[in-house]
């Protein structure tokens, strides 16, 4: 998998950065904005006439430009044209050391925006984030998810997919992986037209069959080994083929070499939460309005944190502040992210990939508002929120020492306090903690 922004193809939206000099990072960063928030692909210059000669064969396709320069220009022409005399806005990403003079330089001219480069992930006022969203709004620049609440879902499925068709930064799915969760979506597939699917793949079978006759799934009684077939009709179609897809991804997709991202960590932590989701679900363990809608809570509650995995692959350097901040300050993941200037957070990354794989909208949402559930959480988004939380509290987070922070809205819906989580955690720290490592390694290659 590349990290590098690439050149794009004719008829895209793209956002240009001038990278001059210094802060090589401030270009991964613009990336994770632009591209995640806004569905622009990227597009570098490393010189005014390499920049200029771009804004020449793009035309309208480049939206805005980010200049990222260490040293003072001298021209007010060179900004001028960089912003197509006023008609897209022009970001100057500059010390702090040199604002008064861009400040004298750029007077008079239109939508022009100025920030000191010390702040972008270290906002001392208005983050960046702030900057671009309000210079956008004035510029006409849509974000992904804009009137997203006024939308049909399938509307917004198909900007997802148009805005983002091209994007390199964002993983894809194996194509089983995503013909898995299609079937286990629809309520038309039958159990022998999830097994010939399956059957497309023996490697994935192999250990499917392996997991499921455990006596995590089968029983501690089981006397008869299960085939394919008999775990389909015993555990049902929406467990199996969320379990097949989880042992499918574990050994499909492969960070990038410069990434020190712990996947195996990732995986415990993202299997542990689905395994307390279905003790919680089978169980009853809680209040919910409705378990009905609560179905797919295996594959929401194992992908919940997938928008980690995306930054850990391609954005690792800004991963791993985040990470660092979390332990130094003993706060959540998304407290880090909003510490260093709330670029796109990793809900936002999760529920993109999900919508771009085609899955429901309970599942996309519960994914995006695992960390910030809202005022009324729909019963599945409770679901998640807890089962993410108590696998921290076990011990079983991204690090070891992350503990869970719990939404009083989350906790209302499920007529739940604090000893009704501390029984909850006494029942499931047990047998979660010794199954939950076998079934990892089970599932590995």
């Amino acid at each position: 998998m590349s990290t590098e922004p690439r050149s794009t193809n004719a008829g895209d939206e793209n956002g240009l950065v001038v990278h001059l000099a210094g802060e090589p990072q401030l270009v991964k960063y613009l990336s994770l904005v632009l591209s995640y928030l806004y569905g622009l692909n990227i597009v570098v210059a490393r010189s005014l006439a390499e920049a200029s000669s771009l804004l020449l064969e793009r035309g309208g396709e480049i939206r805005c430009v980010f200049l990222v320069h260490g040293q003072r220009l001298t021209s007010q022409t060179s900004i001028t044209a960089l912003g197509i005399r006023g008609q897209i806005p022009v970001f100057l990403l500059i010390p702090a050391e040199h604002l008064d003079h861009y400040r004298s330089l750029c007077e008079g001219q239109r939508n022009v925006f100025l920030f000191p480069w010390e702040e972008v992930t270290a906002p001392a006022g208005r983050s960046l984030r702030e900057v671009i969203d309000d210079a956008f709004e004035r510029n006409d620049i849509g974000g992904l998810f804009d009137g997203a609440r006024h939308l049909s879902y399938r509307v917004l499925q198909q900007r997802v997919q148009r805005r983002l068709r091209r994007l390199s930064t964002l993983p894809t799915l194996p194509e089983v992986v995503v013909r898995v969760m299609q079937a286990v979506n629809d309520p038309d597939t039958s159990n022998e037209q999830l097994e010939e699917l399956l059957l497309s793949d023996s490697a994935v079978v192999h250990k499917l069959v392996q997991v499921v006759n455990t006596p995590l799934f089968a029983g501690s009684g089981q006397k008869e080994r299960w085939a394919l077939n008999e775990g389909i009709r015993r555990l049902g179609r929406r467990k199996i083929g969320s379990i097949a897809l989880q042992i499918k991804l574990i050994n499909s997709l492969v960070k990038p070499e410069d990434s020190q991202f712990d996947l195996r960590r990732f995986w415990v932590h993202s299997v542990g939460t689905a395994m307390i989701a279905d003790r919680i679900y089978l169980g009853r363990l809680v209040t919910l309005a409705d378990w009905g809608t609560c179905g797919d809570y295996w594959i929401a509650s194992l992908l919940h944190d997938v928008g980690k995995l995306t930054l850990g692959f391609f954005f690792w350097s800004y991963f791993e502040r985040l990470q660092n901040l979390v332990g130094e300050a003993g706060i959540s993941f998304r407290e880090a992210e909003v510490r260093l200037g709330d670029a796109a957070t990793h809900e936002q990354v999760g529920q993109l990939l999900l919508i771009r794989a085609g899955l429901g909208r309970e599942v996309v949402t519960a994914v995006g508002s695992h960390h910030e559930p809202g005022v009324l959480p729909g019963p599945l988004a409770c679901l998640v929120h807890l089962a993410n939380n108590l696998c921290k509290d076990l011990g079983k987070g991204y690090t070891p020492d992350e503990r869970g922070v719990y939404s009083p809205s989350v906790l209302q819906a499920t007529a739940l306090d604090e000893a009704g989580l501390k029984r909850l955690r006494e029942e499931l720290s047990g047998a979660v903690a010794q199954d939950l490592e076998d079934l990892v390694s089970r599932c590995m290659g």
